[in-house]
């Protein structure tokens, strides 16, 4: 069975459209900071990796609430506002500006914050369909089965399907997202430890707040199903 509540693929429920906007711009606000290099110890992760596995607790919550079509298409719009972010960054800095703001050197500042950002949503772009769409697939493999066995509305196994998914996706985004983002521009040694630090903390995230997870995509099931039949 597709979507698990029932939802009518027409009509996008008012917490489904609030929840749809709030994964769009933590996607946006994760390709904008992750521009910014943080130190951890003797690594170093990009300011992204502490707001993008926000983006994959709510892609669990769309899979187990809505259906695996829902969640593609959600990240599919979001994918493609970030394009449009990308594409307009890389037009801005190429326009002319007035002589005034390049005296206060505004315009260089400009550019080095975020002239690199058409390249992290690249980065993010291409990492993301893979990382994100296999942590789908998995999930989605995983809630058949739970169905079969338990039920639809059951959502027992909720916290193993979203973890194992999830860090799948999280091994196989971080890699491409730190290869194409900043290759050749960081050093190759300092790679490594980026990739390795970025899935330990984007995976021990999602532990953290398995339980607040859990208890969201309860309630927004019985939320949703609430509309279902007020609607009927």
């Amino acid at each position: 069975m597709e979507r698990i509540v029932k939802t009518d693929s027409r009509v996008m429920s008012p917490l489904l459209m609030y929840l749809s906007v709030m994964f769009a711009a933590f996607l946006l606000i994760s390709n904008v900071i992750a521009n910014r290099m943080l130190q951890v110890g003797p690594w170093a992760i990009d300011a992204g990796t502490l707001t993008f596995p926000i983006t994959y607790i709510l892609s669990d919550v769309f899979s187990e609430v809505y259906g695996y079509k829902w969640s593609r298409r959600i990240a599919w719009t979001s994918l493609a506002i970030n394009a449009v972010f990308a594409l307009l960054i890389l037009l801005v800095v190429r326009l002319p500006y007035p002589g005034w703001e390049g005296a206060g050197d505004d315009a260089a500042n400009f550019a080095a914050a975020l002239g690199n950002s058409w390249r992290i949503v690249l980065a993010s772009l291409v990492a993301y369909c893979v990382g994100d769409l296999v942590d789908d697939r998995i999930f989605r493999r995983l809630r058949e089965r739970s169905q079969k066995k338990y039920g639809d509305e059951n959502i027992k196994g909720f916290a193993f399907r979203a973890l194992f998914s999830s860090l799948i996706g999280h091994i196989l985004d971080t890699n491409i997202f730190v290869f194409i983002a900043f290759a050749f521009i960081m050093p190759w040694d300092a790679l490594p430890g980026m990739i390795i630090l970025g899935i330990i903390i984007k995976w021990a995230y999602e532990w953290a707040v398995i339980p607040v997870t859990f208890r969201v995509a309860k309630w927004v099931r019985a939320k949703e199903n609430s509309y279902s039949n007020e609607r009927s």
